[in-house]
């Protein structure tokens, strides 16, 4: 199990309630059939759920229903896969002006 350190729950929250009614809660999704919002090689619930606290990608804030949650779940996904498609097409035009730059300076020789 991961143990975070005190400066990083302290960033999350000053309350070790609101702590561990956010790790409890998300476990229980993940055991409930959700996805971990992120690829990872921790295989236990809980330490899944404290793992995506940690990095922000559960935060405490006003009660949703299910429905409401999967729902923010669901949005919080489509933004990072937005922010990682963004990053590769940029890396794939950074690729395709260096091939032409190698091309028309093969040209030029």
């Amino acid at each position: 199990m991961i143990i975070p350190s005190f400066e990083e729950i302290k960033k999350v929250t000053d309350s070790r309630y609101k702590l561990v009614m956010l790790v409890s809660k998300r476990a229980r999704k993940i055991v409930d059939g959700n996805e971990p919002l992120e690829e990872t090689e921790l295989q236990k619930p809980v330490s899944i759920a404290l793992d995506e606290v940690v990095k922000g990608d559960i935060v405490y804030g006003p009660t949703m229903t299910d429905d409401q949650y999967d729902e923010y779940i669901e949005e919080q996904k489509n933004e990072k896969l937005n922010i990682l498609k963004a990053e590769m097409l940029k890396e794939i035009k950074l690729d395709t002006v260096e091939e032409t730059e190698a091309i028309e300076d093969v040209e030029e020789e």
